[in-house]
């Protein structure tokens, strides 16, 4: 039998009432282990199965193979090779609509409902062809940014996730006017870049999150004629900008 309860104790303590019997009495084994997620966010119940000391669980489907499967080595190495040469297609993207846009602030707004944070879902709507503009905004804002935005760069990461992987589709995401700040702030510094360009090789300072593409596509603005790359290190990425010939 599976159970699943906010914790661990409730789990262990249901199956003991499910069973009627002390907890000593059962054999249990953890399937998943309960996660807070982040912020309230993506939570996960602890679920267990239990069966009666003495009996065993049942056979899992994943680790049950016919005898015959071990007897053919020379098939399986075919078969990674074969596997090595496929192509993942990548999933079309989406026409951006009004139902899309109704869908996606639906999820997040019961999302922020189970958070029990103040923070409602201000807009969303059709930022460009290729990617769709969210808002939240409410008392808890700070709470989601965090210091120096780091909450809101894990925030923003699952988001873009989860709409790239339905979707296919890029992310605009707005907290309160944190993300307006940040371009401002990402305004000035490829504006210092550009009034000491001296036509040499520039690195910029390292990125991350969204505030790559929008420093990328500033500096391409302000860069017409150089040759612009992006270049992952440790601490985030940076934008490079070339010689100028």
């Amino acid at each position: 039998m599976k159970i699943e309860a906010i914790n661990l104790t409730q789990a262990y303590q249901k199956a003991a009432d499910e069973f009627g019997c002390s907890i000593t009495e059962l054999n249990i084994r953890v399937i998943q282990q309960p996660s807070s997620g982040f912020l309230g966010f993506f939570k996960k119940n602890a679920i267990i199965e239990v069966v009666k000391k003495g009996e065993k669980f049942p056979q899992s489907e994943n680790l049950s193979q016919k005898p015959n499967d071990e007897k053919k080595p020379q098939n399986s190495q075919k078969t990674r090779s074969a596997n090595s040469h496929k192509v993942r297609k990548e999933k079309p993207k989406a026409t951006i609509n009004d139902e899309i846009c109704k869908d996606i602030e639906q999820k997040i707004t019961n999302l922020i409902a189970q958070s029990g944070f103040n923070l409602s879902v201000c807009e969303v709507k059709i930022h460009d062809e290729n990617s769709v503009y969210i808002k939240i905004d409410g008392d808890d804002s700070a709470l989601l940014i965090g210091k120096e935005g780091h909450r809101y760069k894990a925030f923003s990461y699952m988001i873009y996730n989860w709409i790239s992987m339905k979707y296919n589709l890029s992310v605009v995401f707005e907290v309160a006017e944190f993300l307006q700040n940040q371009s401002k702030h990402i305004d000035s510094y490829v504006g210092a870049l550009k009034a000491n360009a001296n036509g040499s090789k520039i690195v910029t300072k390292p990125f991350d999150g969204a505030f790559v593409k929008i420093a990328s596509d500033k500096i391409k603005e302000s860069f017409p004629d150089r040759t612009i790359g992006i270049k992952s290190t440790r601490n985030g990425k940076i934008v490079i900008i070339d010689e100028k010939n």
